[in-house]
């Protein structure tokens, strides 16, 4: 019996350091991306994501440039930051729909899909940080799953994150709690 025990534990022990060195992998999502109607930025890092949707875009994978963003302080939206910014880089200002009202990643796909419908949209590249993707990708699915709309996942690499070392820095370790306290957030209900 004791030697039972002992086998359980050394186990339970061994599939719990799987998952604390997997953590931050299992966060960052990424699929094969193709050619697309638009590009969708979500706000929320220092520029790393109007930059690879920049990338994108300037490579031909879309017509349509989205921002998503609301308000940072007092009348100054990210959207308005994210479109300067993505303007410097070369995107055509024609080519940069604004959504200037979304203050979570929840908001960010709920707003994106009413300002878009107007637009002929059929599919999308969805953009935010690489440890953001995983969160993203529920939460845009989930809220697009009625329209028909094909969704592309691809994230950013952020400078403070590590996926393989997650623990290796201060900022990496809050950015994979933070992402692991939202996703069980929003998978009981909560909009993040």
């Amino acid at each position: 019996m004791l030697k039972r025990k002992g086998i359980i534990l050394i186990i339970v022990l061994m599939v719990v350091a799987v998952c604390f060195i997997n953590a931050g992998r299992f966060l960052v999502y990424d699929d094969v991306i193709h050619k697309s109607d638009a590009i969708i930025v979500l706000s929320g890092d220092r520029g790393e994501r109007v930059e690879r949707a920049a990338e994108l875009y300037q490579k031909g994978y879309a017509k349509y440039f989205v921002i998503s963003g609301g308000i940072v302080y007092h009348d100054v939206t990210m959207a308005q930051l994210m479109k300067e910014h993505a303007i410097q880089l070369g995107i055509p200002e024609k080519a940069i729909i604004m959504e200037d009202r979304a203050d979570s990643t929840y908001e960010n796909a709920y707003f994106t899909k009413k300002v878009i419908k107007s637009y002929p949209i059929h599919s999308a590249i969805v953009i935010s940080s690489n440890y953001h993707m995983k969160r993203v990708k529920m939460i845009f699915d989930r809220e697009f799953k009625d329209t028909g709309l094909k969704l592309f996942y691809t994230g950013a690499k952020d400078q403070y994150f590590s996926k393989t070392r997650w623990w290796s820095n201060n900022k990496s370790i809050m950015i994979t709690i933070t992402e692991y306290i939202k996703m069980v957030g929003y998978a009981l209900g909560k909009n993040y």
